[in-house]
């Protein structure tokens, strides 16, 4: 097999799971203005538990 052929089937199989990956997600991300307000209340000092993940 070629290089470009085997480049060609990886790039298929990464696009086939990458749209499985996006087909199972229920629904759209929360928007941002959904977020911020629970994120704004987070104290700023060294106590907070756990990391921000955006």
């Amino acid at each position: 097999m070629s290089q470009e052929l085997t480049a060609e089937y990886l790039l298929a199989a990464r696009l086939e799971q990458l749209h499985e990956r996006s087909a199972a997600r229920p629904g759209r991300p929360v928007s941002w203005t959904k977020r911020l307000p629970g994120l704004a209340t987070r104290p700023l000092n060294g106590d907070a538990s756990g990391a921000v993940i955006a």
